[in-house]
């Protein structure tokens, strides 16, 4: 039995909210539940593929501590020989992010539950239990450094010790020689925002998270607006607005609910955008639709900006990115026919789309599908029915997929797709 989830984002805690670890307790119930009998349904073996974006290290205040201001703050892009004022270089921020994601109480809960699974598979079940991760674009720093790389997984439990020391987390992987139809990559490796050409390098993306999405609420604080509590809360989930686009409308709503910060709002955004346009890394790597959409801010309000921003034009640019299924189809592993399922991450947006009915083979047609796995996050969504206010409203979300072996469950089922909304009154 093969199970995909991805885009985790668990953090240090300095940003916004994460799922909360009681996902995991049922994520690992419903794996149970899905087993059953391994003397009725044949499953000898689970895998538990993470699928990339699991722990992230772009989303932290770190990045902007006070050691590490302009002119040049060592960020994801930085050389190696760049250091800050306490003498860091990237290394040593990435180490410290990794540890920190380790040592917050909630991780640490959440990967609990995953390891009394795995108690539970071999003491109770008699079910071995694999865990497998592969590395997205928020999770990529890890991959770089033999110590985080090993410290990952040492906090998951993977086998054996020692290994990852010396050997990379995988970008992309095909599971024909284990059994499955299946093939899997993180899926960023199709946005230019968030991939370059190289996974073992920065990209746009990177740049947006930190000195946007998450400078913002810590420039708010640092104003006379810190002095409300609930209004910085309500910044720091700027990065769970789905979809990406209505981040305007989102802070508009804020300004609503906040009527007398709507215009300091509105110069400290203006600011971020002026300096976020002139770092060089932004220069060299920029991309004209984002870089003409964020410029917009400087001479126009909100309210006009979320207009622009839910333009044909600007809904191409992102939704683009988020729709995969023409890139899927094109996987050498589905054209050789050494899969049948493709599997990405990614977008947040768990789908299953119907690709196309192969060549024919001695059992007849072959159909190939395109899965995304979705997301484990809170995300925040416009109201529909009073889209003028710009209300939002959230929920925890969790997918994943199972893929089963021919002898497996039942005769002729191969996968199984699981979404769930977990809802907390706020």
């Amino acid at each position: 039995m093969l199970v995909f989830l991805s885009d985790v984002h668990l953090t240090d805690g300095s940003s916004g909210t994460q799922i909360v670890p009681r996902a995991f307790k049922k994520f690992c119930e419903l794996l149970v539940n899905i087993i059953g009998d391994p003397s009725q349904t044949k499953i000898k073996k689970v895998e538990i593929v993470l699928l990339g974006d699991i722990f992230d290290v772009i989303r932290s205040g770190i990045w902007l501590r006070d050691e590490n201001k302009i002119p040049h703050p060592v960020r994801p892009w930085s050389q190696p020989t760049d250091k800050d004022s306490a003498d860091w270089d990237l290394q040593t921020y990435t180490e410290e992010i990794v540890q920190k994601i380790i040592d917050n109480p909630q991780n640490q809960e959440a990967i609990g539950y995953l390891k009394k699974f795995a108690k539970q598979c071999a003491d109770e079940l008699g079910v071995k239990l694999v865990v497998s991760y592969l590395i997205g674009n928020h999770d990529w720093l890890i991959n770089r450094y033999p110590a985080t790389r090993q410290a990952i997984a040492d906090f998951l439990g993977l086998t054996p010790p020692g290994y990852y020391a010396t050997s990379e987390f995988n970008y992309l992987r095909p599971f024909d020689s284990d059994g499955y139809p299946v093939f899997a990559r993180h899926g960023d490796y199709y946005d230019p925002f968030n991939f370059e050409g190289d996974r073992n390098a920065s990209s746009l993306g990177d740049a947006i998270v930190i000195d946007l999405l998450n400078k913002f609420p810590q420039a708010v604080a640092d104003s006379s607006l810190g002095s409300n509590p609930d209004l910085i809360k309500q910044l720091k989930e700027i990065d769970n607005v789905r979809p990406l686009w209505e981040i305007p409308a989102w802070i508009q709503g804020l300004c609503r609910r906040y009527p007398d910060a709507e215009d300091q709002l509105h110069e400290i955004w203006n600011g971020l955008v002026d300096d976020f346009c002139a770092i060089d890394f932004v220069h060299q790597h920029h991309q004209w639709g984002l870089e003409t959409a964020l410029h917009l801010t400087k001479d126009f309000s909100f309210e006009h900006l979320k207009k622009i921003v839910e333009s044909w034009i600007a809904q191409q640019l992102f939704s683009s990115r988020d729709d995969y299924h023409d890139a899927a189809y094109k996987e050498t592993y589905l054209q050789q026919g050494q899969a049948r399922y493709v599997v990405y991450g990614h977008t947040h947006h768990a789908e299953q789309v119907p690709l196309d009915l192969m060549a024919p083979t001695a059992g007849g047609v072959t159909e190939a599908l395109y899965f995304n796995s979705g997301t484990w996050r809170k995300v925040f969504e416009h109201t529909v029915e009073d889209e003028e206010s710009c209300e939002f409203i959230g929920w925890h979300v969790l997918n994943f997929l199972v893929f089963y072996l021919r002898e497996e469950k039942e005769i002729d089922r191969e996968y199984e797709v699981w979404s769930a909304s977990l809802g907390y009154v706020s």
